[in-house]
């Protein structure tokens, strides 16, 4: 088919086309609705040397060899999130245990720095911000009790985010209606192809009969 005859057809049946664009929109505008909210809460921490070095020289030599090994960052990181602090967190809020299954806790370290970043999402966002404060409570409990050196500090606290972060309404309507169209119109051209597939083919040229040369029967 060449580029007209697209644009005639699209002309034709441009009501399928808007039908099947309405439907798949309003079917993924539900859909969205349909999704629970997701909101996110931060708590931000920073590994430090500890105010019980006395001594200058300790506490310049404590933050040389603390820039030099971001390894005990990301061992702090990965007690924030490990599954006893989320516990202990949950215990002190009087959660139930099945609750920390509709919640994920992140921790990262920061790049170039020696700052972690908690980040708690949930359906709740009261609670989203409760259980990231309550984690770095039992985060920061537990790790002082592991040595004497490097201690981990609060910088901010979690603060209550009223607005989600999923679902994105507006992009899903967007996609849905981005795939209504592309599929309205592939419907209406496949339609018109499997009507009239050979409308645009040229006729095929008919094989001439191959010549019998005649016997005179007197020879």
């Amino acid at each position: 088919m060449k580029l007209n005859q697209y644009l005639q057809i699209i002309q034709q049946d441009w009501w399928i086309i808007m039908a099947i664009l309405l439907i798949v929109t309003g079917l993924g505008l539900g859909y969205s609705y349909t999704q629970t909210p997701t909101y996110e809460a931060t708590a931000t921490f920073v590994v430090n040397p500890s105010v019980r070095i006395a001594e200058t020289y300790d506490q310049v030599y404590s933050i040389n060899t603390l820039t030099a090994r971001t390894s005990l960052a990301t061992t702090y990181s990965n007690v924030l999130e490990s599954r006893i602090i989320v516990e202990a967190a949950v215990n002190t809020l009087n959660l139930p245990p099945e609750i920390v299954a509709s919640y994920e806790v992140n921790s990262v370290v920061l790049p170039d720095s020696n700052v972690l970043l908690l980040q708690v999402q949930g359906p709740s966002p009261d609670l989203t911000a409760d259980l990231a404060n309550a984690i770095g409570t039992a985060g920061l409990e537990y790790i002082t009790g592991l040595q004497e050196v490097y201690e981990l500090r609060r910088l901010d606290p979690a603060i209550t985010v009223p607005e989600a972060i999923a679902p994105n309404r507006s992009i899903d309507v967007l996609l849905a209606a981005m795939i209504g169209l592309l599929g309205g119109l592939a419907f209406v051209i496949l339609r018109r192809f499997l009507r009239e597939p050979l409308v645009s083919l040229p006729p095929l040229p008919l094989k001439p009969a191959p010549l019998r040369a005649e016997i005179d029967p007197s020879k």
